[in-house]
């Protein structure tokens, strides 16, 4: 009798650790925007829709600042929500969250050297409307077919008391949706509208809107792998005034790989994937076609990460990241001048931990990013962060 007690406790354990935050995301060293493409963790509604049929009745709050700049690995963003189930149903409110906002706050991944420093729809748009108070709600159910839908929604304005200048404004409305059906899962995720306009300064009409952001994917499990690809289009134009497009950026990733899960024991599992990542961006200047910069990167990320059970109130984790033979970047100005070269300091090295308190359970961690390790703060390892830099995050989940 007490066999069986304490085997139930420890798959009990196994499961609940199984689902945390973006803390445990990148412990792993997985995207801490969209989740995993293949570890079981309630992050992975964000990619896919349909993964709110997996995970349900929690309540998750992420530690971060106040600030209205988007959320990163190094300065994340407080955010959190609660997902329930009612019969048949599954539904969530998310707070905070702007996976959305990456596509238009983030330098173009790995490229901002290359870029100037341009950053995608900002390009000296300082005066433009923050975008803050994110909301998510998902809805799901199970009808043989796991499905689930994602609306995304932010909206907000400003009136100055500055003479001459009038109202700034945003709004942001993105639709997700993903199926689960046996072995197979499928999503998309589309920006509907993400503009943000400036009536207020002294050249009126400046605006910045979202190009058609997109970005879908696919997964097929086949014993302990995940066999996944994923496209990621993110798109942006700025307008200084008048009718004159004078500016736009664009980066398309593609990646394809497989992740392999393997239990070690009872209260052990490693995590390793290879994946084949290519990435590439351009920045265009509307008003002058020599200042037109492309750029491209290849790699292929390796990562290996484990999670054991240490007691019955403490689970601890880890990772290293690092692109393998693949790790090039070449960069086209727009006199056609092209550069090449390999990037160096790829690896990146994380570890966290969970303190479980019965339903209660509180998520770390720490790490350093290597500045052209196979990672980025868009998620999904699309690209690298510009700098060398240390990661600390911490979350709340409760389970009800």
């Amino acid at each position: 009798m007490k066999k069986q007690i304490v085997l139930a406790t420890i798959a009990t354990l196994a499961t609940s650790s199984a689902f945390a935050t973006k803390a445990r995301m990148n412990a792993l060293g997985q995207g801490q925007d969209r989740g995993s493409f293949y570890i079981q963790d309630t992050r992975n509604v964000f990619r896919n829709a349909a993964r709110i049929n997996q995970a349900n009745n929690y309540v998750v709050t992420e530690w971060g600042t106040a600030s209205t700049a988007a959320s990163s690995e190094t300065t994340p963003q407080a955010e959190g929500g609660f997902f329930k189930n009612t019969g048949s149903f599954n539904y969530g409110v998310y707070l905070g969250s702007n996976v959305t906002d990456q596509n238009r706050n983030v330098t173009i991944t790995g490229f901002a050297d290359a870029l100037g420093g341009n950053t995608i729809g900002t390009h000296g748009a300082t005066t433009l409307q923050d975008r803050a108070n994110d909301l998510d709600l998902f809805f799901g159910g199970d009808m043989g077919v796991e499905w689930g839908a994602r609306v995304h929604y932010a909206n907000g304005s400003a009136e100055s008391a500055t003479a001459g200048e009038t109202e700034k404004k945003q709004s942001t409305l993105e639709l997700g949706l993903g199926m689960v059906m046996g072995d197979l899962n499928a999503y998309v995720n589309y920006v509907i509208k993400d503009e943000q306009e400036n009536d207020g300064t002294t050249t009126a009409g400046v605006k910045r809107e979202d190009d058609g952001s997109l970005n879908v994917g696919l997964g097929y499990d086949w014993m302990d792998f995940t066999f996944f690809a994923d496209y990621n289009k993110q798109g942006s134009e700025f307008n200084a005034g008048g009718t004159a497009v004078v500016d736009t950026t664009e980066q398309k990733v593609l990646t394809i790989g497989a992740g392999h899960t393997q239990e070690i024991s009872s209260t052990s599992r490693m995590f390793t994937d290879l994946s084949y990542v290519s990435t590439s961006a351009e920045d265009v200047d509307g008003a002058d076609t020599t200042t037109k910069v492309e750029a491209s990167t290849k790699a292929l990320p390796l990562t290996v990460g484990f999670e054991t059970d240490a007691t019955s109130w403490l689970t601890l984790r880890g990772s290293i990241t690092q692109n393998l033979f693949v790790n090039s970047l070449k960069v086209k100005n727009g006199t056609g001048t092209e550069t090449s070269s390999t990037r160096s300091n790829s690896t990146g090295v994380n570890a966290g931990a969970t303190l479980n308190f019965g339903k209660l359970m509180v998520d770390g961690m720490i790490g350093t990013t290597g500045a052209n390790r196979a990672g980025g703060s868009v998620g999904d390892r699309q690209g690298v962060l510009a700098t060398d830099n240390l990661m600390t995050q911490v979350a709340v989940h409760y389970w009800f």
